[in-house]
């Protein structure tokens, strides 16, 4: 990417067209099964916000020449020590009880895919300005899909919105199930199709190509390097040949020679 790209043009990609949960379906687990209302859902966005952006500015700034198998799990332990004081603020102070699924799922998010993808695709091989950017933008697309779909789960499946009830006629308690939610994510990824395709064309042909490039095979090899095999390998099995012989004769068995004997 160019150390020259603009804000909006991180925003456009990393909360748009490449939403994180929509488009690359990273971080599926927290928004299907704790997203169920609209304070759920606020209290998980802005914690995977908030840890999005200082582990990918940190991965920048310090991790970039140490090998992946380390830096992999540096990201899971700073994720906890971000979490794990948000997870005792709320349980302590906040005057409502916290569901299952989040004191479940609020802990996970340390150890949340979306982190360690963009902090090993994106922020390690790039400035910390960028690194910001990036982080900044799939952490606005990812929050926005967790309050989506936390407030029309709860407006549909419990007839409430941020625990105040609206007296709704009709309610659809499958969408406060995880299937209800799969359903949402379907429609919300089919608009967001439709409206990249609509307003920028040209990224959908680009990554079309790219895609296509990809899945090309390789090519075939010439005729001196397939050939080439062909003349090593006789001698190799003659190596293996005689490496059997010597041992055979080690034990003290030998073998006629065929050849010989037909002589």
């Amino acid at each position: 990417m160019s150390a020259n790209i603009s804000f909006k043009d991180a925003l456009k990609k990393g909360a748009l067209i490449y939403n994180p949960v929509l488009v690359q379906l990273v971080g599926l687990c927290p928004v299907i099964a704790a997203s169920t209302t609209f304070i759920q859902a606020l209290s998980l966005s802005v914690t995977m916000f908030l840890e999005l952006i200082v582990v990918c500015v940190i991965a920048s700034a310090f991790f970039k020449n140490l090998p992946r198998w380390i830096r992999v799990p540096i990201y899971f332990i700073i994720g906890l020590a971000l979490v794990c004081p948000i997870l005792y603020a709320i349980e302590t102070y906040s005057l409502n009880d916290i569901s299952l699924g989040m004191k479940i799922y609020l802990p996970l998010t340390a150890v949340n895919s979306v982190v360690a993808v963009h902090c090993e695709q994106f922020s390690v091989k790039n400035s910390i300005k960028l690194a910001f950017y990036d982080a900044v933008a799939s952490g606005i697309g990812i929050s926005a899909i967790f309050l989506i779909t936390g407030a029309v789960r709860e407006i549909l499946g419990k007839a409430s919105f941020a625990g105040i009830s609206l007296n709704l006629p009709i309610t659809f308690k499958g969408m406060a199930l995880p299937f209800g939610c799969l359903i949402l994510l379907g429609f919300l990824a089919a608009l967001l199709k439709s409206f990249t395709a609509k307003y920028y064309p040209q990224t959908e042909k680009e990554e079309e190509v790219k895609t296509v490039t990809e899945e090309l095979p390789e090519p075939v090899n010439t005729v001196e390097e397939t050939v080439q095999p062909k003349t090593a390998e006789p001698n190799a099995e003659y190596s293996a040949e005689d490496d059997l012989n010597e041992f055979l004769k080690s034990l003290g068995i030998e073998l006629s020679d065929e050849e010989g004997d037909a002589k």
